[in-house]
This record gives C-alpha cells, structure tokens and sequence, in this order.
C-alpha cells in the first residue's frame, strides 16, 4: 500500500509560510518514502483554498526527484481543454515523467460564474472537456476553425499521464470507469457509501473487460501520541469543513446522500464526520488504514492533514511518524 500527501495550501493568511512549508514537506515526503503529493483546487475561499495547483506542483517538482506529482483534483469543466492539457504535459516534462491528472466536475457556482461557465452545462463541459483533453494528451490532434492543433510539448509517460477521476454519486461512479484510469474515493463519504460504490466501480469496468491497478483513497488524517494535540487537530479540521464543505453544499450523510446547510446543523453531524477522519495514535491509525484497505482494497492513501491552525512543524511530526510506524505495518 502506498501513502502520499494530499494540499489545498489553506491557511489563517500566512500563505508564504504555508507555501514554503508545503515545499519542505514535499521533498521530505520523498526522502519518507511517501509516494505521491497531490494538490486540489478551488477559487474565492478566504483561506485561499489552492487555486493554481499546476504551479504549486511545478514547483514541487523542482525540490523533489522520485516523488509523484498530481492534481486532486482540477475542476475540469471550468478551463479550456487545452490549457489543462498543456500544463499537464509541461508538469510531465518537468518532472521527468511523474504527472498524475486527477479532475473532477465540480459543483460551486461562484466558481461556474465566475469562470464564464453556465452550471447547468456542466456535464457536457465535463464529458467534451475530458475528452478533448485525453486526445490532446495522446498526441492526437482537435480541430479548432480551419485548424488543426496539438499541444506541445508532448508528455513523457506515453499514452500519456494517468487519468484519475473524481466522483461521489453511482452514476457518476460508474461512468468513472469509462472515462480515466482509477477513480478516487472522495474523504467526505462514508465508508459503507464507498463499499456499495466501489462494487460498481467493479462491476462496470467487467462489463469494459478491463482492470483498473490504483484505487485510490483521500482522508484527513493526522498522527501524534500527544491527546491533547490531537484534540486541537480535531477541532481545527471540524472547524475547516463547517467553512467549506459544509457551507458549499459538499458533506453526505450516513446514506451518502447530500447534506443542505439551509437544513441540517453542523453540530448534528460534527460526529458524523469526525468518523471519516483519521486522527488519531499511530496504532489506531494503523488499525483504520488496514480497515479501509480490507474493505475497499485501497492502494493508495491520499493523506491531507494541511489545514489552517496546523503548523507545518505539526505536520511534520505527523508524518514523521506515519513512515516509522503506519507504512512499515502496512506497506
């Protein structure tokens, strides 16, 4: 099983420290053997939620040699296809062969307007966009006008990069296996949720005859042997998702359907989600990651445990502690 790390660059408004600290920690993440650093994005957040993960991972790439580098993920349908396939293959190039492509639909209309997009199109932006993008990628070229284009420079993992797809509901579970090459389970839905939704998963990609080698899995984990640290992380991370998640609409409940703030008190469901996480001793840790691995057959933990209030120094003890006690249990 593989462990990598997972930012959204949040922070109190102390963005440079945060910027540096997720640099330091990217290079210390390879020298830890982790596997990956993945980057998401979003736009207009006051803790300045990630908006440009291609330069933050650019930038990754400079400080580190064997690390992998990914989105987690881009918001497809807001961009034009052939940026994201450009700064896709330019990160490929620069990192010599480590990009990892994850993207996603989307759902903040803030973002759709703002971005010049009509929401309720977002799907044939989506579906149009990525499939532009995978051609693009592969070499191939689109016609634009009297045109013909291809982007340059080509990519060095031939086809091209990994594709990984974000979805939360059935539907669009299912139709994750015809369109990338993993899907990655989301850190918002519950555990039982993801079980019915991985069989899916599997059961579409049979009806495709193919197989998919990464099943990826994102959680909000942190690691200490201090409790009251640990605590303070708690709260911090509950904290964080009533800003975002729960105020954007994104959090399910038990049966993995949609939570409106407009209807539902976070106090309600602080419980709820505080299952999802994982913070807590490297033992218990432990136990939970192999839960999700015997369950889900995850291959791969994505692990977030940047947040405002949680100091990179916090961060670093965390994984620190990760790559002497959880991967030796469960690499």
């Amino acid at each position: 099983m593989k462990f990598s790390l997972h930012y959204t660059l949040q922070s109190d408004g102390r963005w440079v420290e945060e910027y540096r600290g997720f640099l330091q920690e990217s290079s210390l993440g390879e020298k830890l053997n982790f596997s990956a650093v993945y980057v998401g994005e979003h736009h207009f957040s006051p803790d300045g939620w990630s908006p440009a993960p291609f330069i933050a991972l650019s930038a990754a790439a400079a400080v580190t040699s064997r690390i992998r580098l990914g989105t987690d993920i881009v918001v497809l349908p807001l961009h034009n296809p052939f940026e994201i396939a450009e700064q896709a293959s330019a990160l490929d190039v620069i990192s010599n062969g480590r990009m990892i492509l994850g993207v996603g639909l989307g759902y903040r209309k803030e973002e759709y307007k703002a971005f010049g997009k009509d929401i309720k199109l977002k799907a044939k932006l989506y579906e149009n966009n990525l499939k532009s993008v995978k051609q693009l990628l592969e070499g191939h070229q689109l016609q634009v006008g009297d045109n013909r284009l291809s982007i340059y420079p080509r990519p060095v993992q031939k086809p091209r990069p990994p594709l990984w797809i974000a979805a939360k509901s059935e539907e669009a579970v299912a139709k994750a296996a015809h369109r990338g090459d993993a899907w990655i389970m989301d850190p918002v839905t519950d555990i039982r949720v993801l079980e019915h939704r991985l069989k899916t998963y599997r059961d579409e990609l049979n009806k495709l005859n193919q197989i998919a080698l990464d099943f990826p899995l994102r959680r909000e984990v942190f690691i200490s042997d201090d409790e009251n640290e640990l605590k303070r992380v708690a709260e911090l991370m509950l904290e964080s998702y009533r800003q975002d998640y729960y105020q954007w609409g994104h959090l399910q409940d038990r049966e993995g359907r949609e939570i409106d703030p407009k209807d539902v008190d976070y106090a309600s469901i602080r419980e709820d989600v505080l299952e999802r996480m994982i913070v807590c001793n490297s033992s218990c840790a432990t136990e939970k990651i192999d839960m999700y691995r015997k369950r889900l057959g995850v291959t791969e933990l994505l692990i977030k445990m940047s947040f405002p209030g949680i100091t990179h120094e916090m961060r670093v003890n965390s994984m620190k502690l990760i790559a002497e006690k959880v991967m030796p249990a469960l690499g």
